[in-house]
Parts: structure tokens; C-alpha cells; sequence
């Protein structure tokens, strides 16, 4: 009895809207008419992912090493300490600014108050494989942002660019072009 009690509870399962028992290979729900693969995909792009996390790169051009090299590595201390005075988080929802290394500031864009992405490629930097990705955004308090010295920016970008087309859809925000 208990065996057949298993094999039935893994042939179904609850489902997330309404909370009845239905069939584990069910894409919608018997009870509430809900669509469940629709369900599922909309609560993963609600929940907010981490695209990248970390310091930007300590060397991100070609330039820093006129730097670094004739003052014997006293240059590279320097832009070494100015890479671990800045944090990136960017996820599907905000970029998270933390600046500072003993006096920490911290600062939010949520990516839906975002307006405008430019990608820069100066050429030392693109020897290096790195760009400037320029943010532009309508919140007042922090209405423009640069993020540079992160591997791959460029698809970054395009993930960013997507995700602030769902969260302004999310959030029903319609964007107002300035003239």
C-alpha cells in the first residue's frame, strides 16, 4: 500500500497557483485554467539573477601599461587599488555600484529606469578585449554610469538591454523619449 502511495504522489504534483493535486506531466492546471509553462517562465524572469559579480579588471588597456611599466610597477599598484575600490553586481533587475575600499558607498540603478546603452571601444581597450558600456538613466540621482574592465561587456550589454525591455514591460513603465 505504501509503494503505491509513493509511485502515485511522484505522478503528481501541486499546482503553484491554486495548490490542487494534478498530473506530474500536466502543462495546465485542471482547476485554475492556468498555463503552467507560461507560469514557470514568468516567475523565472520575475526573480532576480545574477549576471556578474566581481571587480572590474585591473588592466583593461593597452595605455595603462605606458603607465605601469616606467614607473616600475608603482603604476599597476595603483590601478590595482582603484579596481578593488570599485564593485559590480548586475543582475537581471539592477546594477549595484559599491565604491570605496575603507569607506564603502553604495549605489542602485534598477535597470528599468534605464533609457539609453552605449557601447564605447576605445582602441587601447579593444586590443585588450575590453569596452566602456555607458548607462543613461531617468533616475535623477544617478543619471549616468559607466561600467568598464569586465570580459565580454558587449553581450553583457545585450542581456542588460533585454532585460530592461521586460522589467519596464513588468512593471508596465512606458519609456518618454527627451528631444
Amino acid at each position: 500500500m505504501l509503494a503505491n502511495q509513493t509511485i502515485e504522489k511522484s505522478d503528481t504534483k501541486d499546482c503553484p497557483v491554486c495548490g490542487e493535486t494534478i498530473k506530474a506531466v500536466a502543462i495546465k492546471c485542471r482547476f485554475c485554467n492556468t498555463d503552467l509553462q507560461a507560469y514557470a517562465a514568468q516567475v523565472e524572469h520575475e526573480s532576480e539573477r545574477v549576471l556578474f559579480e566581481g571587480h572590474p579588471a585591473t588592466i583593461y588597456s593597452v595605455w595603462q601599461w605606458f603607465v605601469v611599466v616606467p614607473t616600475l610597477g608603482i603604476g599597476y599598484l595603483y590601478y590595482w587599488f582603484k579596481a578593488r575600490g570599485l564593485r559590480y553586481e548586475i543582475t537581471t533587475q539592477r546594477v549595484k555600484l559599491e565604491r570605496g575600499i575603507f569607506s564603502k558607498v553604495k549605489d542602485n540603478v534598477e535597470l528599468f529606469t534605464i533609457e539609453h546603452f552605449d557601447l564605447n571601444s576605445p582602441f587601447g581597450m579593444r586590443l585588450m578585449g575590453y569596452c566602456i558600456l555607458q548607462l543613461r538613466s531617468s533616475d535623477t540621482s544617478y543619471s549616468e554610469l559607466h561600467l568598464y574592465g569586465i570580459k565580454n561587456l558587449e553581450t553583457l550589454a545585450d542581456t542588460l538591454r533585454d532585460c530592461s525591455m521586460r522589467e519596464r514591460t513588468r512593471r508596465r513603465v512606458t519609456a518618454i523619449i527627451h528631444p
